[in-house]
């Protein structure tokens, strides 16, 4: 477990892009996360880690639709399941 990174709420500008698996420049380029601003310097900004995973969740393509996959007799998610119920 202890390999495992510890990611505080509130993220530097660095700690932010490098959670987010970019570099600082592309962070700074893709990002529409605006920071928390805790003093007027620059350096205490901070990105919630929560406004972070919502941001790269709504780029996600895979997650607008629900997944049903259907194995005949054997189906997961969806309608399959309603109509196996019924039998």
């Amino acid at each position: 477990m202890s390999n495992i990174p510890y990611w505080p709420a509130a993220l530097n500008q660095e700690q932010a892009a490098t959670y987010c698996g970019l570099s600082v420049k592309l962070f700074k380029k893709l990002c529409t996360v605006r920071p928390v601003q805790y003093t007027q310097s620059s350096h205490g900004h901070r990105y919630l880690r929560q406004r972070l995973d919502e941001w790269m969740a709504s780029l996600d393509p895979n997650g607008q639709q629900p997944v049903s996959i259907d194995f005949g007799d054997f189906s997961f998610g969806g309608k399959s399941e309603a109509k196996r119920a019924q039998h």
